[in-house]
């Protein structure tokens, strides 16, 4: 490890053992961090996947002990990654909190607090968290010194370590979950990968062996087709969102903005997977709204949403078919639902339309290069079959989702666009 003293060590079902800091094993031990023990790192996947039950307070900690593995491994200007330990426990302490933030359920329920409660995304309240929880428990280092770098506000000499198409993050979580669901494509090699590797801020140069950056780039895309694109699991994760911004909106969940003005500590540590379930029990008991009943009462029971239409269609960059700019512009406007609704002869409760992210090999504006002989070239120019590939197509994915009994409705109305 890193010159700074180990203070303890714990043991890790991917990694192995995690060797911790003083001031680490304290934030860990603090209730706000603490938290993550009950929130889902794949909201409800479980559902589809019986293993997918771990937690983002393992996806955080092996997300510091990867910025580490990072740090030793990568290159910069063709030496190992120099800085001192200040340095260091900043980029591990970013990297251990930088999801301390997520609400109940992970990212499934943050789409309808950002879009429609009009909330702020988990890195800005895990930002908010720190400055009220934590800022006196970080010994010398400022609240913001750890918060900007998540949050990504100030340029990082390392920033590629931070967010990139390589990161620390996307490699916990890519063997996280795939370790998890069983599933195979994210059993990535990521040291033999970080060995090929060198930064320079935000670009990052390969000098050699594209099978192992190929296999990389692969194995995060098929994760996304395979597991988190599920049809299934989009199907819970729509119907978990819907529930919980209903369930805010009927009181019995705060708002996130509410909970922080109350500045209770208690109340943040049960914003967790489990008081969303025990809502939505309340709310089978006393709730008035017959949709919200039937539609808790289907998650509960394990009743999917069908998926009456899916428009999977590769195409160039920003080339959308009809229908898929058709869905994208329901998702994002009661009006253009409430129409399609009424020609289906659906009620528009029952109308799920998703735009799920574009798939590429690579993330838009990634700073990404090979080194063939003495030349550094973008990724995109790289003449290897699969390289050669990457920046040119995208997989687009719009679908929409009803009740079973409404699925042929919609799907014909779907056809006569």
């Amino acid at each position: 490890m890193m010159a700074l003293k180990v203070k303890k060590q714990v043991y890790d079902n991917v990694h192995g053992y995690i060797e911790l800091t003083e001031l680490e094993t304290r934030v860990i031990d603090t209730p706000i961090f603490q938290r993550l023990r009950h929130i889902s790192q794949m909201g409800p996947a479980y559902y589809v996947y019986p293993g997918a039950t771990h937690t983002r307070f393992a996806h955080c900690i092996g997300s510091m002990f990867m910025m580490q593995q990072f740090l030793d491994n990568v290159k910069s200007h063709g030496e190992l990654l120099t800085t001192d330990d200040d340095e260091i426990q900043k980029l591990r302490l970013a990297a251990l909190l930088h999801d301390i933030g997520h609400y109940p359920m992970s990212h499934t329920t943050e789409n309808g607090i950002v879009q429609r409660l009009k909330g702020m995304g988990h890195e800005q309240f895990g930002s908010m968290l720190v400055e009220k929880f934590l800022a006196g428990r970080l010994d010398t280092y400022g609240a913001n010194e750890i918060t900007d770098i998540f949050t990504k506000k100030r340029k990082h000499k390392f920033s590629a370590l931070i967010s990139s198409a390589f990161d620390a993050d996307k490699s916990d979580y890519l063997l996280r979950d795939s370790y998890h669901t069983g599933v195979v494509y994210g059993r990535i090699n990521v040291e033999r990968l970080m060995r090929t590797m060198s930064i320079d801020g935000d670009r990052i140069t390969f000098s050699k062996d594209e099978s192992v950056v190929e296999s990389f780039l692969l194995g995060r895309y098929h994760m996304f087709r395979s597991v988190y694109h599920h049809k299934t699991a989009v199907s819970f994760g729509l119907m978990a969102d819907k529930i919980f911004e209903m369930l805010i909106r009927e009181g019995y969940i705060l708002h996130p903005d509410e909970l922080l003005r109350r500045e209770s500590e208690l109340d943040v540590l049960a914003y967790t997977d489990n008081m969303f379930y025990s809502a939505m029990y309340a709310y089978m008991k006393n709730g008035k709204s017959k949709h919200l009943k039937e539609l808790v009462k289907m998650f509960l029971l394990r009743k999917p949403l069908a998926a009456a239409y899916m428009d999977p269609q590769p195409s160039e960059k920003g080339k959308l078919s009809k229908a898929s700019q058709e869905i994208k512009e329901m998702e994002g406007s009661d009006r253009s639902k409430g129409a399609f609704a009424q020609r289906a002869g659906i009620d528009e409760e029952w109308v799920f339309p998703v735009y799920l992210r574009p798939l590429s090999l690579l993330d838009e504006g990634s700073k990404i290069y090979t080194n063939k002989m003495g030349r550094s070239l973008p990724l995109s120019e790289n003449s290897g079959l699969i390289l050669g590939m990457v920046g040119k197509k995208t997989l687009y994915d719009a679908r929409v989702y009803t009740k079973k009994e409404y699925a042929d409705k919609l799907h014909g109305a779907m056809k006569g666009w």
